[in-house]
């Protein structure tokens, strides 16, 4: 069961459309990440579904209730947003209580709701407080607090941690993780964060230029990536991209020849094959005649445990993650490429290409 479901939605200011055709289905229970750059749409869809922007055509269902046209009031959604939006001179209690305090619910009810959720958020401590006696993540936690009150069916989360530093996001990241988990509620979460959608999501709708390029969890976008726009997109260093060319049982470019030993793209001999690697599934070879080329280091940033090199690779740019090495700018190493992970795009269109492996000579 779904508990929203969008129908080709689309939304325009003026003449220029900023959402088009976006089709989607999230689960009960689930939590989908809207991820993508800034001005790709994510906020834009979002809002239409709080109902905080109109639709220029499709539709929008909530459990089995088409709230297209219903105030934001009506929609039964929580949303919590990037700039926190509490009220300076009230306590963390009336801010948790100020919107159902307007809907006129009981009294004992209220404190009831806010007792729970500040139980849930470690909040019990800080009620009488107001938001300047706070820190960004205990600010943070109010406005969670606030639509947690609500009950709603689905929970919508803008940003919600693009203004805390970088530890206070890995906690915070967390928390949302586990609350959502122990409500079971249905949340929508936009980030231009690669590192939270993939930590966070059940499933990833992954947006560029008002469109959905790709909806699967997580692993399934980050194995099978369905265009290079996706597969550049996620993963940390991002993928290198090789420009090849297929010679028989061969991929080819200036200074690099590779066997695959898995399935080749299905491309003729001499077309040009877009080729990705991620910077992980390279080795440096043990001998250099198993060297799949040479790269020529320009930037080596140590890591830690790991060491990420980047430079020259034939004519083309490359990086390599590696397990900590002292490799110096101006060094010239043997990599090997595990041609099993490899991914293959067409050169034109981007799209990914099925696999196949070839017969005959």
């Amino acid at each position: 069961m779904s508990t929203v479901r969008l129908e080709k939605v689309c939304k325009a200011f003026g003449d220029v459309p900023v959402v088009r055709d976006v089709s989607l289905d999230l689960p009960t229970g689930s939590l989908t990440v809207f991820l993508g750059p800034s001005g790709c749409g994510k906020t834009t869809t979002l809002r239409m579904l709080a109902g905080l922007e109109s639709v220029s055509s499709g539709r929008i269902y909530i459990g089995d209730n088409d709230v297209t046209d219903l105030d934001p009031r009506d929609r039964n959604i929580a949303m919590v947003f990037q700039n926190y939006a509490l009220y300076p001179h009230k306590t963390v209690a009336e801010n948790m209580a100020f919107g159902l305090r307007v809907r006129k619910v009981d009294p004992a009810e209220i404190e009831r709701r806010i007792r729970t959720a500040s139980q849930l958020l470690g909040l019990s401590q800080l009620l009488e407080r107001r938001p300047r006696q706070l820190s960004g993540g205990q600010m943070q936690r109010v406005a969670l607090g606030r639509a947690l009150v609500r009950d709603a069916e689905v929970f919508l989360l803008d940003e919600p941690l693009s203004n805390l530093d970088a530890k206070l996001r890995v906690q915070m990241r967390e928390e949302i993780y586990k609350l959502q988990r122990r409500l079971g509620k249905s949340m929508v979460y936009v980030t231009h964060d690669q590192v939270e959608a993939m930590t966070l999501a059940d499933q990833i709708a992954i947006m560029r230029d008002g469109q959905v390029q790709q909806v699967a969890s997580p692993l399934e976008i980050f194995d099978k990536p369905v265009n290079l726009y996706v597969a550049t997109f996620i993963g940390t260093p991002e993928m290198n991209i090789l420009t090849m060319r297929r010679e028989g049982n061969r991929l080819l470019a200036p200074g690099l020849s590779v066997q695959p030993g898995g399935p080749l793209p299905a491309v003729k001999d001499g077309v040009p094959v877009k080729v990705g690697i991620r910077p992980d599934h390279v080795q440096l070879a043990v001998n250099e005649s198993d060297a799949s080329a040479w790269l020529t280091v320009d930037v080596c940033e140590q890591l830690g445990t790991t060491t990420l090199l980047s430079g020259q690779l034939g004519e083309q740019r490359f990086r390599a993650l590696l397990p900590r090495t002292q490799a110096r700018v101006g060094d010239r190493l043997p990599i090997h490429l595990l041609s099993e992970h490899f991914h293959f795009f067409d050169a034109e269109t981007g799209l990914r290409l099925d696999d196949h492996r070839p017969t005959g000579p």
